[in-house]
């Protein structure tokens, strides 16, 4: 086990290097810069070729492609992740002030999504083919169909109409108004965390009936332990490995689930950030935003397969 995580933390920076390349890469290629957005935010037909080239070279966008990322990797390894080319504010600041407020927003998702898929698909297995089964498939095939986008507008749009209530608004931190954070931050993680819940509930479902169909698991029936044993401590930890995998994925649905939700919520986090750089073709920005986000899902997907000797000692890491 610990040769195989030396081995793994070796190839991480390898792994964020090609991911970095592929960030730099795929940035370039989105349409409009913000040489565009600051010529055309003067007088109409004013900008001539000499205020292109002076704002090229004040963002480093006159050098060569592989000057520029090695520039800017440079940069981001010595711990300066730049400023805001139209804020002008550090990145590094504004990380560290929207940060916490989306690392809150997954952490609430994750405590939603987690018991309510595994509960409702082991119920799911449990009760196979009765109404209460029938009612759990139809609703997650329901969330699985509804955007986030759309059950995120009607949550606010349909308390408004027909009671005139609004979520709380401007946002407040944590440590400030605990209830009140929490009312803000309820709801989003909520809608963030269903559609996750519905893929891992059906999957939860599928491997649990699987398991329940196993010879040691009519051995334990017969040698009268509780229903609640056989289910927790036999059945429902081999049906872990998969679901570990999808808990994981989370990490990534989350941080798309967060763009979303915080955009419509107005709250103040990374995934509103994010949206805010794209259409303002803040290019510093989006880069660092998708290579630290990108950095943590690999570092998460090692934390995923190191879990899963936990659940079966069977699996040998080489």
């Amino acid at each position: 086990m610990r040769n195989y995580i030396f081995r793994r933390l070796l190839l991480l920076p390898v792994t964020v290097i090609l991911l970095s390349i592929f960030v730099f890469g795929l940035i370039r290629l989105v349409p409009g810069s913000v040489i565009d957005a600051r010529l055309s935010a003067g007088f109409p037909g004013t900008a001539n070729a000499d205020d292109r080239a002076k704002l090229e070279a004040h963002f480093g966008l006159d050098k060569p492609v592989h000057v520029q990322y090695v520039n800017w990797i440079g940069q981001v390894f010595s711990g300066d992740f730049g400023t805001s080319w139209l804020t002008k504010e550090d990145i590094l600041d504004n990380f560290g002030r929207r940060m916490p407020v989306t690392i809150e927003l997954l952490f609430l998702t994750l405590i939603i999504y987690i018991p309510l898929g595994i509960g409702t698909g082991v119920w799911s297995a449990v009760r196979q083919n009765r109404a209460d089964d029938y009612g759990i498939r139809f609703v997650t095939i329901l969330f699985l169909a509804v955007p986030n986008f759309w059950l995120a507008t009607l949550v606010i749009v349909v308390p408004l109409v027909l009671w005139g209530y609004a979520p709380p608004v401007p946002y407040v931190q944590l440590w400030e108004e605990p209830e009140t954070n929490i009312v803000q931050m309820i709801v989003p993680a909520a809608i963030a965390a269903l559609a996750g819940a519905a893929v891992l509930g059906r999957v939860a479902r599928s491997e649990m009936l699987e398991v329940l169909r196993q010879d040691y698991v009519r051995t334990a029936y017969s040698k009268g332990l509780a229903d609640r044993v056989v289910i927790l401590r036999h059945a429902l930890r081999n049906t872990m490995i998969p679901l570990i995998t999808l808990i994981g994925l989370v990490f990534a649905t989350g941080i798309a689930g967060a763009v979303i939700v915080e955009q419509i919520f107005a709250i103040p986090g990374m995934g509103r950030y994010l949206v805010q750089s794209l259409l303002t073709n803040d290019l510093p920005v989006v880069q660092v935003w998708m290579l630290i986000f990108g950095a943590a899902f690999i570092l998460v997907n090692l934390l995923v397969d190191i879990s899963y000797g936990m659940f079966d000692p069977r699996i040998r890491f080489q």
